[in-house]
């Protein structure tokens, strides 16, 4: 595999967690950065992950197992087929998972980790990787949702395969979202690598020292949603509240109306009826501001940006996708 090109530097801020920084000028249209996936799970790439998506499938309508998603664990499995236990550990669960309280719980993370030793029995992964335990598999899972790309090759909306699996890039998985980014990127298939290649160049001129950002969403959905849901898929998908500046001018106000007004509905449930109409009156709910803006000086987190995941360029979650095999 080709060494990755690279124009960022990645350095922790502050209260932003890691943060990608141009590592000098650039105009529109040069590469920021160019690298191969580390991981592709992608059904459309690979005829062996077809057949695990297959046998995953197969496995949740035997019912032998509580019921989960197949497409939720594809892309753990890949991992832990292609690139072994020790490189699982120290590529991928090094990345970001979100909220550590966002985890699944104990029980949760053992149920789940049921759908990995069916695997295991059936030889769909290799037999070490019953060393992983159940939180290391829930944390993979975590890495892959919050880090992977979509890539469907040639396969088309309404075809078999299409929106299951994820790639993954070492670096780019650390380049931060904003709902007005800075970088585009482009996917394509690489025949001399033989795997999926990302190309990353500016969208304006950058400065030695700017932060850089990329969109987690599609621009047609940025564009198309209103600012609050906009922010809640967002919230919802790879469990940030994105502070870019964006969404602090758009959403600010709005939200502080909608969380003030949920305060006051939930004030006068606990009283009950009776007070209901002395407590309207009154209110007793202070409004609150909006989010003031983060120092954007180099060398610091801007409000450019949010701090936590990256980064599917849809919004198909894994465990919401079609499982239905061909």
């Amino acid at each position: 595999m080709a060494p990755p090109m690279l124009g960022i530097d990645m350095r922790k801020v502050p209260g932003c967690g890691v943060a990608a920084f141009a590592a000098r000028d650039f105009a529109p249209g040069e590469v920021v950065l160019e690298e191969s996936a580390v991981l592709v799970s992608a059904v459309a790439c690979n005829p062996s992950n077809r057949e695990l998506w297959q046998a995953l499938v197969r496995e949740e309508r035997s019912r032998r197992l509580p019921a989960f998603q197949p497409a939720g664990h594809l892309g753990a499995l890949c991992a832990l087929r292609d690139l072994g236990l020790a490189t699982c550990r120290a590529k991928l669960l090094t990345k970001c998972v979100g909220p550590e309280e966002a985890l699944p719980s104990p029980q949760d993370a053992k149920r789940e980790a049921q759908v990995l030793r069916a695997a295991i029995r059936e030889g769909l992964v290799p037999h070490s990787s019953s060393a992983f335990s159940p939180d290391e598999y829930a944390r993979l899972r975590r890495v892959i949702q919050l880090n992977g790309f979509r890539f469907n090759a040639n396969v088309r909306e309404g075809q078999t395969g299409y929106d299951i699996g994820e790639v993954l890039f070492d670096n780019v998985s650390r380049i931060n979202h904003s709902c007005e980014p800075n970088l585009a990127f482009n996917l394509s298939w690489n025949e001399v690598s033989n795997t999926v290649h990302i190309r990353v160049e500016p969208l304006t001129h950058l400065r030695e020292g700017d932060e850089v950002n990329i969109s987690y969403m599609p621009e047609e959905t940025r564009q198309k949603l209103p600012p609050l849901e906009r922010r809640r898929q967002l919230q919802q998908h790879w469990l940030f509240t994105c502070g870019c500046v964006r969404c602090l001018t758009e959403c600010g106000d709005a939200a502080a109306e909608e969380r003030a007004a949920a305060e006051k509905h939930e004030l006068l449930a606990a009283v009950g009826d009776d007070w209901a109409g002395v407590k309207a009156g009154a209110a007793a709910v202070p409004q609150r501001g909006a989010l003031g803006a983060r120092d954007n000086s180099p060398g610091r987190c801007s409000s450019g940006s949010s701090s936590k995941g990256l980064c599917w360029d849809d919004l198909g979650d894994p465990d919401e996708l079609k499982d239905s095999p061909p």
